[in-house]
């Protein structure tokens, strides 16, 4: 039977709209996530975090080298989704053939803060186990995570498919990722490994400047402030602020010990009866710790085990003797705030031994 004209015309003028890759987004580079549980689509951020996409991009189409698959392999066709923390996270990028956590390489975080955040679910990032450590995981957001901005890369986010995000379960597979380009500056964008490269050189250069320059107004900032401070060898400085009396407690003693703690800048804290874990609060809470055991963290521990019963001192801990690159993540409590320190921060406590018990 033959169509009549005017609807032969309207229906060409509508197949575009209805089946033309093009036309199925707003202008833009997005990745297409096909899981066992049916589709996820992320907008990817490409002009304002244009490394870690390029990442991503590149892997998803193997355009990039890596040590795990061949050149010209998908990357995550086939993973599965190994980390799933209801409220928290759902985090994939594991290559599928098991002989390897990531791709061989590593490059630095790109913070676009406050434009890229972790402030509702849906938020793409990317995972590391440190500052500037990223390769190949990447993560999902299943609620407000604010307390990770800054530490973590916001690249992206999911446009299509929540109802599969919260669906996502451990063990699922990504049965392949597909990126889709709308618009001329998206269609430009084809990642290659030596220009991603010279973006990670160039960034971790950047990384550097900024790591000195944090360093040389930290020191200034504590020269300033406790010019009287002494160094223990380990580098961390002190200031007595009130004589003890007694011995040193002797290792396996027991010490009964408070603090109050804060960054060189606006985090503030107390100990807490819970292994003397940092938390919020107003006031310290006392709690006991093994002279010359580990407990509160390497620089804390060390000065401990050298105050006397009734000695106040200030310590002043460079993070690499405090939570270092790992940073310091409490539980979290229903309707407050999660508290952290982050990676990389020097930390200023306040503490008092209140006793030192037998063995």
């Amino acid at each position: 039977m033959r169509m009549p004209r005017i609807a032969l015309v309207l229906t060409l003028l509508f197949v575009p709209l209805l089946h033309g890759e093009g036309n199925r987004y707003p202008k833009g580079l997005y990745a297409e996530v096909a899981t066992v549980k049916g589709l996820i689509v992320l907008q990817l951020e490409f002009k304002k975090t244009p490394m870690t996409v390029a990442n991503f991009v590149g892997l998803a189409e193997g355009t990039i080298r890596n040590s795990a698959l061949p050149e010209g392999t998908p990357y995550f066709d086939g993973t599965g989704f190994h980390r799933v923390v209801s409220g928290h996270v759902i985090q994939t990028g594991i290559p599928a053939n098991g002989k390897t956590q990531g791709p061989g390489y590593q490059f630095p975080n790109e913070s676009r803060l406050p434009e890229l955040n972790h402030d509702r679910a849906g938020m793409l990032n990317m995972a590391n186990s440190a500052p500037h450590t990223n390769g190949s995981q990447w993560c999902i957001t299943l609620g407000n995570r604010s307390y990770l901005n800054g530490d973590y890369t916001v690249f992206g986010h999911v446009i299509q498919g929540m109802d599969v995000v919260f669906a996502i379960a451990q063990g699922d597979v990504v049965r392949s990722v597909r990126i889709v380009r709308v618009g001329q500056e998206a269609e430009a964008f084809r990642p290659a490994t030596e220009a991603f490269l010279k973006m990670v050189e160039a960034a971790k250069a950047r990384v550097q400047q900024a790591e000195a320059k944090k360093k040389a107004d930290e020191e200034k900032s504590v020269s300033r402030k406790w010019p009287q401070a002494k160094v223990m060898e380990n580098g961390v400085k002190y200031v007595i602020v009130r004589e003890g009396r007694g011995e040193m407690p002797s290792a396996g003693m027991r010490v009964k010990v408070a603090y109050s703690g804060k960054s060189l800048y606006d985090l503030r804290f107390v100990s807490t009866a819970e292994g003397g874990k940092p938390s919020f609060g107003k006031q310290p809470e006392p709690f006991e710790m093994e002279a010359g055991k580990g407990l509160v963290n390497r620089g804390f521990d060390a000065a401990v085990a050298q105050m006397r019963k009734g000695e106040k001192r200030i310590l002043i801990i460079p993070a690499g003797q405090a939570y270092g690159t790992a940073g310091f993540y409490d539980k979290e409590k229903p309707g407050q705030k999660r508290f952290h320190i982050s990676p990389n921060t020097l930390l200023v406590y306040e503490v008092e031994v209140l006793d030192i018990l037998a063995r």
